[in-house]
């Protein structure tokens, strides 16, 4: 074999056994490289399935809060619709025990009808009952008509009193005539702890109104 012969097989093994090393070397790195990948995307995954866990439990958070503000609100609305009906239907009661009767005996169980629309300490203004006429009442041909009533109530305080205004319109009658037909003022409170008017006083009458209202 001549030299050069030996010379060409000697290189071209040398490249050989250089590019099996070479490709062993990329092969390994590959793999290495691979397997950092893999890794890396797991740990991605990870912090992904993280995040989405946090922001599910912050959205389900507000969302809770949401749905109390939304409930408080609506049972504070609702409480208050419930107030203001129990109050109204209270106070006409009031109204129609003081303004409804039909002769004088009817008129002298004024007191006792209003009594039981409020509480047994409740604060009733004594012009409401006059005592002096009592007698001069007795006999006579007399008859009230409750028409219609307005109802304002003002704000709780931390006791539950509820400071309501009453306004009354009504008609008196003598021998079944009109006499007059004026519309009171009544300051009331009412507590939510009682259901019960603790209180009951008249601020007078507004311009009489001849025509009875429907």
């Amino acid at each position: 074999m001549e030299a050069w012969q030996r010379i060409q097989i000697g290189v071209a093994t040398s490249l050989i056994v250089l590019s099996i090393g070479t490709g062993t070397a990329f092969k390994s790195k590959q793999a290495k490289y691979d397997a950092d990948l893999n890794k890396a995307q797991v740990a991605l995954n990870q912090k992904k399935r993280q995040l989405s866990t946090i922001q599910s439990d912050n959205e389900s958070i507000l969302l809770d809060q949401k749905q109390n503000s939304i409930n408080q609100s609506t049972s504070d609305s609702v409480r208050q619709v419930m107030l203001n009906r129990a109050i109204n239907t209270r106070a006409i009661k009031v109204a129609k025990a003081l303004f409804n009767y039909s002769g004088s005996k009817d008129y002298l169980k004024r007191q006792n009808k209003v009594s039981v629309l409020l509480s047994k300490k409740a604060t009733v203004d004594p012009a409401l009952f006059p005592k002096h006429d009592l007698e001069q009442i007795k006999g006579q041909k007399i008859a009230g008509d409750y028409y219609s009533s307005s109802i304002t109530n003002g704000l709780e305080d931390s006791d539950g009193n509820v400071p309501v205004f009453l306004k009354v319109h009504y008609g008196t009658y003598l021998n079944d005539k009109l006499i007059a037909s004026p519309t009171e003022g009544f300051n009331l409170t009412y507590n939510t702890h009682s259901g019960q008017f603790t209180s009951l006083k008249s601020v007078g009458k507004f311009a009489e109104n001849t025509e009875k209202n429907d």
